[in-house]
C-alpha cells in the first residue's frame, strides 16, 4: 500500500498512456506497418512516459521552477535539439523502407543507425571540447598553472573553461605569494639581524673600553654619550618593528572619530619645527580652510604625518636653508595632504618602493641618517586601515608624498 501511495504517479501516469494508446490502436484505421499501429513503438512511449512521470509532473505544475531546477540548461537544450534532429530523419527513413520489407525489424534495425550516426556527427564538437578541458585539466594538474583553455561557445562548457582557467590563475597567483611572503620574511630577518647587530656591537665596544678602564676623564664622558644615543636608535628601532608587526597583522585596533585634520597637522608641525629649525629647515603651511572633518584614528593618523614629516627633515637638504611645504586640500569628499621637501631625486621606479619596510634609497644600508626604515611602512599600514591612499612623487629635486583620505 505504502509503494502504490509513493509511486501513485508513475502508476496513473501509466494507465492513462496504455488507455490512451489502446484507444487510438482500436478506433485508427488499420495500415500494413504503419508507425500508429506498432505495439513496440507504443510500448516505449508508454516506457518513457512511466519512468519520467515526476519530472512530467513537475514541469506541468511549474514549468519557470522546472526549468530553474535543470543544471546545464543551455547544454540540455542543445542535446534534446540533437536528439530531434536524429529522430526526425530516422523516422522518414523507417517510413520509407516499410514500404520495402514486410517485417519491421530491418527498418527499425536501420532507423537506429542513422540515429546514431546522426547524433556522432552532431554531438562531435561537443565531445572534442569536453575531451580538450580535460586534457587541459591534465596538464593544469601537472603544474603547468600558465597553461590556458580555449574559451568558445555559450554553453555551460565555455563557463566550466572560464572557471578552470580563472581557477588556475588564482592557484598561480597564491603560489607566487607565498614565495614572495618567503622571499620577504627572510629579508626581514637579514634586515633586522643587521639593524639590531649594529648600534648593540658599536654598545658592546664602548662598554668593553669601560670594562677594561682603557678612557680618560676626558673620552669616558664621550663613550657613555655615543653608548646612550646607540641605545635610544635601537630602542626606536624595537618600537618600530614591534608597532609595525601590529599593524601589519591587524592586530591594531582602529577608533575612529571626527577630527579637524588641519588643527591635527598644526600640533605635529608644532612639535617638529624645533627639529627643523635646530637643521635650518623651515616648515611653510598652506591650508585651504581651518576646518576641514575627517573620521579617523587621531593618535594612530598622528603617528602618520609625525613618520612623514620627520622623514622630511631628516633628508631635507639644509644648505642653504631646506623648505618643507605642507598643503591641505579639499577634493569633493576627500582631504589630500602633501608634504614637500627639497632632497635627493628617488628614480619613479623606485618611489613605490619607499613605503616598503627597511627600504632605504641607499642600498649599502650604511648611510649617516639615522631611521630605522620601518616610518612610510607603518604610514603606509595606517592609511590603509583607514580605507585611504599614500603616494610619493619627485620632480628634479622636490620630493612628494601625498596621503588621501575619505571624509566621510
Amino acid at each position: 500500500m505504502k509503494w502504490i501511495i509513493s509511486h501513485k504517479r508513475i502508476i496513473i501516469t501509466g494507465l492513462v498512456t496504455l488507455f490512451f494508446f489502446n484507444s487510438s490502436i482500436t478506433t485508427l484505421p488499420y495500415v500494413e506497418y504503419g508507425i500508429l499501429n506498432n505495439y513496440l513503438f507504443y510500448t516505449v512511449i508508454t516506457f518513457i512516459l512511466v519512468f519520467n512521470a515526476d519530472k512530467i509532473f513537475d514541469f506541468l505544475r511549474s514549468p519557470q521552477k522546472y526549468l530553474e531546477k535543470v543544471p546545464f540548461k543551455k547544454l540540455t537544450i542543445h542535446l534534446i535539439v540533437i536528439n530531434i534532429l536524429s529522430v526526425i530523419p530516422s523516422f522518414v527513413i523507417f517510413k520509407y523502407l516499410t514500404y520495402f520489407f514486410h517485417s519491421p525489424v530491418i527498418p527499425m534495425l536501420v532507423s537506429c543507425v542513422v540515429v546514431v550516426v546522426v547524433q556522432t556527427i552532431l554531438i562531435r564538437t561537443k565531445i572534442n571540447y569536453i575531451k580538450e578541458i580535460v586534457d587541459g585539466v591534465t596538464e593544469i594538474s601537472k603544474g603547468k598553472l600558465d597553461y590556458k583553455i580555449t574559451v568558445r561557445g555559450t554553453d555551460e562548457l565555455k563557463v566550466l573553461a572560464e572557471n578552470i582557467n580563472q581557477m588556475s590563475l588564482e592557484l598561480q597567483r597564491k603560489i607566487e605569494d607565498e614565495r614572495r611572503a618567503e622571499q620577504t620574511k627572510n629579508e626581514l630577518i637579514t634586515n633586522v639581524s643587521h639593524d639590531l647587530k649594529t648600534p648593540l656591537t658599536i654598545i658592546i665596544g664602548y662598554l668593553t673600553l669601560l670594562k677594561d678602564k682603557k678612557y680618560d676623564s676626558e673620552t669616558m664622558a664621550q663613550y657613555f654619550e655615543k653608548t646612550y644615543n646607540k641605545s635610544l636608535k635601537l630602542k626606536k628601532l624595537i618600537e618600530d618593528l614591534f608597532e609595525y608587526t601590529k599593524v601589519s597583522n591587524g592586530v591594531l585596533r582602529v577608533d575612529r572619530s571626527k577630527v579637524n585634520l588641519v588643527e591635527l597637522l598644526e600640533q605635529q608641525i608644532g612639535e617638529l619645527s624645533v627639529l627643523a629649525k635646530q637643521k635650518n629647515i623651515c616648515i611653510e603651511k598652506d591650508f585651504q580652510c581651518s576646518e576641514i572633518i575627517v573620521n579617523i584614528d587621531p593618535a594612530l593618523m598622528a603617528r602618520v604625518f609625525e613618520n612623514i614629516l620627520s622623514n622630511a627633515v631628516k633628508y631635507s637638504y639644509s644648505d642653504p636653508q631646506g623648505i618643507i611645504f605642507v598643503k591641505i586640500t579639499q577634493e569633493k569628499d576627500q582631504a589630500v595632504v602633501m608634504v614637500e621637501n627639497q632632497g635627493d631625486t628617488i628614480p619613479t621606479e623606485m618611489l613605490p618602493l619607499i613605503f616598503e619596510r627597511f627600504y632605504r634609497v641607499d642600498k649599502s644600508r650604511n648611510s649617516k641618517i639615522a631611521g630605522s626604515g620601518l616610518g612610510l611602512a607603518i604610514a603606509k599600514s595606517i592609511v590603509d586601515l583607514h580605507g585611504g591612499n599614500i603616494y610619493a612623487e619627485s620632480e628634479g629635486n622636490r620630493v612628494r608624498v601625498y596621503v588621501v583620505l575619505h571624509m566621510e
